[in-house]
């Protein structure tokens, strides 16, 4: 699958906090992946929304509702 991206939860061992994220894309020829932080993860995921990619299913999802609290409940 050719422009897609992903963003996934790294291991806190090899790669702590703040960089605790991995952003990895798809351009049709190769797939890359960089470690990234939080706010990187969303900026980057932003970014290649606006050039046309597609965020793979299972990415994490990030939520600009403030009153919202993630539990393993909430399966959303």
């Amino acid at each position: 699958m050719a422009n897609t991206f992903n963003i996934s939860r790294t291991d806190i061992e090899r790669h702590p906090a703040p960089f605790d994220f991995a952003f990895e894309w798809d351009n049709g020829t190769e797939r890359t992946f960089i470690i990234v932080s939080l706010h990187g993860a969303k900026a980057l995921a932003e970014t290649f929304r606006n050039f046309g990619y597609e965020e793979e299913e299972g990415s994490v999802q990030f939520t600009t509702d403030p009153n919202f609290c993630y539990s393993p409940l909430n399966k959303n």
